[in-house]
């Protein structure tokens, strides 16, 4: 039986979601969970006892791998969970507020060793780790150390993770119950030294070794070879079978978040990218000769753009290509010094207007602006 300053808290925080979404018109999930925790500091340890939960973490791919996963496991039962992506403390305080049997948590990186230890959960999907926001994550290495430390006391856990991604290998290396899974190897953007001891990693077409042991060719499931979204895909289905619950046929749209829509008779298929890694994802992607890249650099899009040398843009040589967002030129100039041209627009309406009606756009968004198009 919950104490009883937990039920008050947790019904305050309940009307104030309430007051949210009626009066402010927003989700209601961040002033609830803030409220929550400024009334009861322990709930979210306190919320967590009497049902199965999972957390999936990782640089890319959280968002909709979570969803993905709470479909699978709504095969077995009610699942508390995010609507609205809400990833750090509060938003998991909100969350764990419905009395559901299972939850399904997405959790920031940086989060996700104080969550992890308040929730005990039954399963920890851990999807990838690379250069993201500079300003807040700083370097991978600092990430998969906190990680590091959290999995080797996580008895009760079973972690699901890429060992190809050789952060995330590390992180785990100590864990008491993994389930390590390769899709035959791939590079890694941040992959020159090895994160357990320092030395070189020796790579060979994907496959990387250590003089300390750490490499991804000892694994407990071999997967073929295939892109992040049905990487992610295929890490859910591994977590939902620990309890059992039936494998589930993915879908693409519902694996990468994409947009779509249409101005002045131009259809535009919207693709959110957010660092190195999704920006190289998303490209490989790209089939139209035509292309807007919108580039802002807010907090949670990073402000720090200098990470734009770190993608290659040759795939959209001799394509017909149009910038915008707030650090247009920081684009423009990128797309110059390896010799693609491009245009400016001040914004999307007016990048759009520079195809013809009928045309077909492929359209890579800075995270603050793929949710400006997404109201």
């Amino acid at each position: 039986m919950p104490h009883r300053g937990l039920k008050r808290a947790v019904l305050i925080a309940l009307v104030s979601g309430w007051a949210s979404r009626t009066f402010a018109r927003k989700s209601g999930e961040t002033i609830s969970g803030r409220i929550l925790l400024a009334l009861r500091p322990t709930a979210i340890s306190e919320l967590a006892p009497g049902r199965t939960i999972f957390l999936v973490s990782g640089t890319n791919g959280k968002t909709s791998t979570t969803r993905f996963l709470k479909r699978i496991v709504e095969q077995k039962g009610s699942v508390a969970t995010s609507q609205s992506g809400s990833n750090l403390n509060w938003g998991i305080a909100s969350s764990l507020m419905k009395p559901d049997a299972y939850a399904v948590l997405e959790i920031d990186e940086l989060h996700l060793p104080s969550v992890l230890a308040q929730t005990n959960p039954k399963v920890v999907v851990l999807l990838n780790l690379t250069r993201d926001q500079l300003h807040r994550m700083h370097e991978v290495k600092r990430v998969a150390d906190k990680w590091h430390e959290i999995a080797d006391v996580a008895d009760e856990t079973t972690f699901v993770v890429d060992i190809d991604d050789p952060y995330v290998n590390y992180a785990t290396s100590t864990a008491k119950s993994v389930i390590r899974v390769s899709f035959g190897g791939r590079s890694h953007p941040d992959g020159a030294v090895c994160p357990k001891c320092g030395s070189y990693l020796t790579w060979k077409e994907g496959i990387y070794d250590s003089d300390c042991g750490l490499t991804n060719r000892v694994y407990d499931r071999l997967l073929v070879a295939s892109d992040a979204s049905a990487r992610n895909a295929a890490l859910a289905n591994i977590a939902g079978s620990l309890i059992a619950a039936p494998y589930l046929e993915p879908s693409l749209g519902e694996l990468e978040r994409t947009i779509v829509r249409e101005v002045r008779g131009v259809h535009a298929d919207i693709r959110l990218t957010k660092n190195p890694a999704s920006w190289t994802e998303a490209l490989r992607g790209i089939t139209s000769q035509n292309v807007i890249l919108i580039l802002n650099s807010r907090e949670v899009d990073g402000i720090d753009t200098s990470w734009l040398f770190d993608v290659s843009f040759e795939i959209l040589q001799g394509r017909k290509v149009v910038v915008t967002g707030e650090r247009a030129l920081d684009m423009q100039y990128r797309l110059h010094v390896e010799g693609i041209s491009s245009v400016q627009a001040p914004d999307f309406d007016a990048a759009m207007a520079h195809f013809p009606t009928d045309d077909h756009v492929q359209v890579l968004s800075a995270y603050t602006a793929f949710f400006e198009l997404s109201k």
